[in-house]
């Protein structure tokens, strides 16, 4: 390594190690609040706080009303069956992995419907067709009460006597035509003429083309009324300076969001079979420990047709919590990664972004993690598993081929037509990879 090279290095362990890791774990919109509230201001304004006696319950009643009001209620129905169970927050803002500085991040839902689940019996009855080679189900519904709830939501083409197969299009019908008629904003702080609705896969998307505030500014906005005298006489001049340059910086505190995906979910209970061998697999990561309580919490299906099925299994709650599992190390280099491929997609290739998602990325990094000892995750070796990620992503785009994390039989990769291209982007990646100045750049973009 030439002292140019030794000096490009070291310039990027120090960018990964001054990554900035966002709270991870939230489950609903307020959870995102109170965690963010945490993490960007507690710190500045900890001293004021018990003297105000101010509860952790007031500001989340605060953020859960105003900051991202979600009233996920208002396209649901009052009676059954389209109804509501919950709206988890899922995605990279829930899993902490969001570029804060110039990517704005999704607020992204996952609405769980009430009034029908399938249960471990359901699954082994067949009402979910499992293969081990597809994410990809038709759900059929067999109770007799349940049939006749749902009777609006069949697919009319495939029903056969006693065989009630679910429509995932007219769910997805159903949804966005109460969310056009509840007149309902996703983001109270936008004007309502600025936003869009479009149906995209298994979501309906909610954008809004010109936002109005930061999300600090909404924050302070809100600390505010917690506060029973004006926040600036209990602030000092130091940390008003500090939050004035926040205001006017381009950093995460200036950005906004942008877009919201609400998507349709049904729960079942368990683990679905053509998954078992991701619990008895040999690994190093995660524990015994964290694959049990990942298997036992359940998991998702969502609208989203195929060949192979009307709905597609979603392991978004196995995945964040999977991430929570991480060492503060292993998290910055998975950041850094997405960084890294995020700053370059449109000078490797015009193609990579829509042949490379960051489902894509965060599954390569699953992989590595799955394969590295704890021990080998030391500040020396942060650029190593960098780069291993970079290669890895090069050689899943010369074999056409990355293995879903939990679903090893099915290839991710599998719809690439063009060779060609994912060749030329291999050859780009691994030239990425050994650039440790271009690398420094992506991170330092990213990062606050």
């Amino acid at each position: 390594m030439t002292q140019a090279s030794s000096v490009d290095y070291r310039t990027l362990e120090l960018k990964l190690l001054n990554i900035w890791i966002p709270a991870v774990g939230a489950r609903t919109a307020a959870d995102f609040g109170v965690k963010q509230f945490e993490t960007f201001l507690a710190e500045e304004i900890a001293w004021v706080l018990p003297e105000l006696d101010i509860k952790k319950e007031t500001i989340e009643n605060i953020f859960e009303h105003h900051f991202v009001e979600q009233d996920h209620q208002s396209s649901f129905d009052t009676q059954p069956p389209f109804q509501l169970s919950e709206a988890i927050l899922t995605g990279s803002l829930s899993e902490g992995i969001y570029l804060p500085s110039i990517e704005p991040p999704d607020m992204d839902f996952m609405c769980v419907l009430k009034n029908i689940m399938f249960s471990k019996k359901d699954q082994e009855d067949g009402c979910l067709s499992l293969r081990d080679d597809t994410p990809f189900v038709y759900a059929f519904i067999t109770n007799k009460a349940t049939q006749y709830l749902w009777r609006e939501f069949y697919d009319d083409a495939a029903n056969k006597e006693g065989v009630y197969r679910l429509s995932s299009r007219k769910l997805k019908e159903k949804l966005h035509e109460n969310y056009q008629k509840s007149g309902r904003t996703i983001f109270p702080f936008l004007d309502n003429e600025q936003l869009q609705e479009v149906t995209e896969g298994a979501a309906l998307t909610v954008r809004a083309s010109k936002p109005s505030c930061s999300l600090v500014y909404y924050a302070i906005v809100l600390t505010k009324k917690i506060f029973s005298q004006p926040i600036a006489e209990l602030l000092d001049t130091e940390t008003l300076e500090f939050l004035h340059s926040a205001f006017n910086s381009d950093t995460f505190f200036n950005r906004k969001l942008f877009s919201s995906d609400i998507v349709l979910s049904i729960f079942c209970k368990g683990w679905p079979s053509c998954a078992n061998e991701w619990i008895i697999r040999k690994r190093l990561w995660p524990d015994i420990h964290s694959v049990n309580k990942i298997t036992q919490g359940g998991f998702h299906i969502v609208p989203k047709s195929s060949p192979d099925g009307d709905f597609r299994l979603s392991f978004s709650c196995a995945e964040k919590m999977l991430i929570k599992t991480l060492i503060p190390l292993q998290h910055k280099v998975m950041t850094a990664f997405k960084a890294v491929v995020k700053y370059y997609q449109n000078t490797c290739s015009s193609n990579l972004k829509e042949i490379i998602s960051s489902y894509h990325l965060k599954t390569i990094a699953f992989w590595h993690f799955e394969k590295s000892s704890q021990e080998s995750w030391t500040v020396g070796t942060l650029v190593h598993h960098l780069i291993t990620l970079l290669e890895e992503l090069a050689e899943a785009l010369r074999m056409q081929s990355l293995p879903m994390y939990f679903m090893p039989k099915f290839n991710l990769l599998q719809d690439v037509d063009d060779p060609e291209i994912t060749l030329e982007l291999m050859e780009k990646i691994s030239q990425l990879s050994q650039n440790f100045s271009a690398m420094s750049k992506a991170v330092s973009i990213y990062t606050p």
